[in-house]
């Protein structure tokens, strides 16, 4: 399991959240960063989709998240959010690849574990680094749905595709990620700080 002690809130925007430089609003950056326990944030378009792109804030605790969603929401018009707990070096990488599984079963975060420490083994060509953890709920009790986010730091978008064509540990541990859930999202960023 993930050993971060900080959560990482990320949040999808449309282009219209966004000035006309495709930047956060200087104001809404403003507030953000004035949040208590603010550590870092990122921003980048989904490669993807052109039209949506991501924020990622690092808080110090899941509740300092929620706070921010509060208080930053005449700023910031999110599609979705969620907040995950995984250390957030991996989103300095060139490109990080967003890997989402929804509808979890019990198990499926040591699998995402597994196929981690078999990735990060065989030392891929354009490889950066990974992490992964499980949804923190903040306004549910914990039951429902529930969700793991791995993200997988490339050299760029074509790295990762190159590396899953090859024999190797994606291949041969793919499976990991195919079992225990029902839906799954995958998308490439190519993060900038804020």
């Amino acid at each position: 399991m993930p050993s971060s002690a900080t959560v990482t809130l990320f949040q999808t925007l449309d282009v219209e959240s966004l000035d006309s430089g495709n930047q956060l609003p200087g104001d809404a950056v403003a507030k953000v960063k004035s949040q208590p326990d603010f550590q870092q944030g990122f921003l980048g378009q989904k490669l993807e989709d052109p039209k949506t792109w991501v924020l990622a804030t690092e808080w110090s605790s899941a509740s300092a998240a929620k706070q921010c969603i509060t208080s930053i929401k005449d700023h910031v018009r999110a599609q979705e959010t969620f907040i995950y707990q995984f250390d957030t070096a991996v989103l300095k990488a060139p490109c990080t690849e967003v890997f989402t599984a929804f509808e979890t079963e019990e198990g499926f975060e040591e699998q995402v574990g597994r196929f981690v420490s078999a990735v990060e083994g065989d030392k891929l060509e354009g490889y950066k680094g990974a992490d992964y953890g499980a949804e923190v709920k903040v306004d549910r009790d914990g039951a429902g749905e529930k969700s793991v986010r791995m993200v997988i730091g490339w050299v760029s978008k074509e790295a990762h595709v190159e590396a899953k064509g090859k024999p190797g540990a994606i291949q041969e541990n793919i499976g990991e990620l195919r079992a225990k859930r029902k839906g799954v999202d995958l998308f490439h960023v190519n993060f900038k700080g804020l």
